[in-house]
């Protein structure tokens, strides 16, 4: 399990450094009239993880589940902030585009670091 996050972490990495498929990924976000179906997404997603990982005997104290159980918490963190605050959501990722090397650079070296740590721990 480590393995396949470590390559999915290490994929989202290369992928932040691919601007303009995020890019095109945000401006069709900021398209949508609403972003009800992202949010229910993120909400599904983040729920189904945490349920996932804490059905695992001993989830707490194996690396793997304990970073599925806060990606899916962050997801259901992101999708309640998208709920309550769509404008200053949509105004954030105008920012992000806006500035787009300034938050893509440190969020892909921390998802690379996140990709090593796992492989090595196992």
């Amino acid at each position: 399990m480590t393995i396949v996050l470590s390559v999915v972490f290490f994929l989202v990495a290369l992928g932040l450094l691919c601007r303009p498929l995020v890019s095109g990924f945000s401006r069709r976000l900021l398209s949508m009239p609403s972003w009800r179906p992202f949010v229910w997404l993120n909400l599904a997603i983040g729920i189904s993880l945490i349920l996932w990982s804490t059905s695992v005997l001993d989830w707490s104290q194996q690396l793997e589940w304990l970073i599925l159980f806060i990606i899916g918490a962050s997801a259901v963190l992101k999708g309640l902030t998208l709920w309550v605050f769509p404008e200053r959501a949509r105004s954030l990722t105008e920012k992000f585009i806006a500035n787009y090397w300034l938050f893509a650079l440190p969020l892909s070296l921390l998802y690379f670091a996140l990709a090593l740590f796992l492989f090595w721990s196992n």
